[in-house]
């Protein structure tokens, strides 16, 4: 069985630090302008974002999350933490859309598509895609 282990997409996990960093700093800010409420808010949220990321990288780096795509099909784990599996039939196209410099890999199935934010296809990858057949 040809399998194909996508890569952690480190872009990804930039971007949300950066997002944790800016709800901090506008929290600082608000603590200064007496809206605790809204610091409060802020920080709570952060601190929930960078804790479940943080959670959820470290998974990926040991290898406990993984991305597989193969010609049986494909295999992820959803955000509540469940595995699943797509078989091949079921996947009718691979995309690869770019927002704001944030590669993000869009499985087309008959159900509909699943977007793969933390994980990415390096360019060799992309070769291989193509020879199990997902990529036209």
């Amino acid at each position: 069985m040809n399998e194909l282990k996508l890569e952690i997409n480190t872009t990804f996990y930039c971007v949300v630090g950066a997002f944790v960093i800016a709800l901090l700093a506008l929290a600082g800010l608000f603590t200064e302008l007496n809206l605790s409420f809204l610091a409060t808010m802020q920080i709570t949220i952060a601190s929930v974002v960078s804790i479940a990321f943080a959670i959820n990288f470290l998974l990926s780096m040991a290898g406990h999350k993984r991305v597989t795509l193969c010609n049986q099909g494909l295999s992820f784990f959803s955000m509540t933490g469940r595995q699943r599996y797509i078989p091949a039939e079921n996947i009718q196209s691979i995309e690869f859309v770019n927002y704001i410099g944030l590669t993000m890999t869009q499985v087309k199935t008959n159900n509909g598509i699943i977007k793969l934010l933390a994980f990415r296809v390096r360019k060799e990858q992309q070769q291989r895609l193509k020879n199990l057949g997902y990529l036209a």
